[in-house]
């Protein structure tokens, strides 16, 4: 599965690159600002995703660091923050669709919440999942350093 996964990357990177590219190329070619803002939001998330697409490769190829407790501190401070902000916009943006009534800003209100509320989630599962389990803690290294000592220190060994 990682082999074919590693391959796939490999190949999406450039290819949602150039999507991205091409579809910015095409928000050029015309004035109408709600349509060019969503083609332009669709080639951000393709780069978005070419940028995923290369993190997976390196996860795959690369041995990732472990983060420190003082990174760890640092990523859950600023995370904190944007969780709560995204909350902020995701009830915003709720009560912005209720109100709004054309078609063309319900559809960009639409994609800003639906944004908001995946950031929200993912925020979250980031701090939980992902940042504390790449995390070496100073108890990880006395576990490590003690681990398979005979008598842990004690006298008689």
């Amino acid at each position: 599965m990682d082999k074919d996964l590693l391959t796939t990357a490999k190949e999406m990177i450039s290819k949602e690159f150039e999507y991205a590219k091409e579809l910015r190329e095409v928000a050029t070619k015309f004035r109408h600002p709600v349509l060019q803002v969503l083609l332009i939001g669709i080639s951000l998330d393709s780069e978005k995703h070419s940028a995923f697409y290369d993190a997976i490769v390196k996860a795959l190829t690369e041995t990732q660091p472990m983060l420190s407790e003082e990174e760890l501190e640092a990523i859950k401070g600023g995370i904190k923050k944007h969780i709560e902000q995204e909350a902020e916009m995701v009830k915003l943006t709720a009560e912005l669709l209720d109100k709004v009534s054309d078609p063309k800003l319900k559809l960009i209100l639409q994609m800003i919440h639906d944004d908001e509320v995946r950031h929200h989630k993912l925020l979250l599962n980031l701090q939980k999942k992902i940042a504390e389990a790449e995390t070496l803690t100073e108890a990880d290294i006395w576990e490590m350093i003690w681990k398979d000592v005979a008598y842990h220190g004690a006298p008689g060994g």
